[in-house]
């Protein structure tokens, strides 16, 4: 259902974008970026190397089928993701974040050091029961700075990739929350 809606949303943005001119600091058909979309990508993309950073973690430890199924499906969307939102930086002429750790783990909606460190010395049923909801914690904040993009942001492709995030992370959530159920 969400997968429906969010073809439907991005036909209907494509569709606004054809036949456009080209608008300064942004892809043809694109108005130019606002703050809330350059702060959208700048945040964004060290949270998703933190989830794949993690999600690697996982494929290599975990015995648990949907565990693994679950950290090779969201590391590599994410990646991708990334990939879109350094082209977007870019563009905008916007430096790209580098990954220092240090700072990353202050970041709003990111995992703390401690927070990975427990996660690595986790084992078994422990490990991915830790997994499962420190990336269901972290895939909820996600999901909060995407809606920001939207609320704010101007740039149709940052705005159409925000609502992507968010349908597929709620996607995985669901599915997390599926499988948590007694």
């Amino acid at each position: 259902m969400r997968a429906r809606l969010l073809m439907i949303v991005l036909g209907g943005l494509l569709a606004l974008t054809t036949g456009c001119s080209t608008v300064s600091g942004g892809n043809a058909g694109e108005p130019a970026a606002n703050e809330a979309d350059a702060t959208f990508s700048l945040r964004m993309i060290p949270h998703h190397r933190q989830t794949i950073d993690i999600a690697k973690v996982a494929m290599e430890r975990s015995q648990d089928p949907f565990v693994v199924d679950v950290a090779q499906k969201i590391a590599n969307a994410e990646a991708g993701e990334i990939e879109q939102m350094t082209t977007y930086l870019r563009s905008w002429n916007v430096p790209i974040p580098g990954d220092d750790a240090n700072t990353t783990h202050k970041m709003a909606g990111m995992m703390t050091a401690k927070d990975v460190e427990n996660l690595k010395a986790a084992q078994g049923k422990q490990f991915d029961d830790l997994f499962l909801a420190t990336l269901s914690r972290h895939l909820r904040s996600g999901i909060d700075m995407a809606k920001d993009a939207q609320a704010q942001g101007e740039h149709i492709g940052s705005k159409a990739l925000a609502g992507k995030i968010i349908v597929s992370q709620s996607e995985v959530l669901d599915q997390i929350a599926a499988k948590q159920k007694p």
